[in-house]
């Protein structure tokens, strides 16, 4: 009965040592989880900035606000006709 008891002994202990391990490993399994899912959201983010982004870009380089910038805020005008000159070969 006491090579018996031994392996039960040990029996305990390596079944112990694997629910311990399996809790261990679920809860790493869920701590990767919720930081996949973190940077998801961060990639979901930076899509909707970039799409924003490129929105804005196409409204400040449109020629017509080029222009008005020009006009009222650097006082510019376009040339007469006098002013302008075309080269040719």
């Amino acid at each position: 009965m006491n090579i018996q008891s031994g392996m039960t002994a040990v029996l305990i202990l390596v079944l112990i040592w694997l629910l311990v391990g399996y809790v261990y490993y679920q809860n790493e399994t869920r701590k990767l989880f919720a930081a996949t899912q973190k940077i998801e959201k961060q990639k979901l983010d930076i899509n909707a900035e970039w799409a924003r982004l490129q929105i804005e870009k196409s409204t400040l380089v449109a020629n017509n606000r080029i222009e008005k910038v020009a006009r009222e805020q650097l006082s510019m005008k376009m040339p007469d006709e006098e002013q302008i000159l075309v080269i040719t070969r």
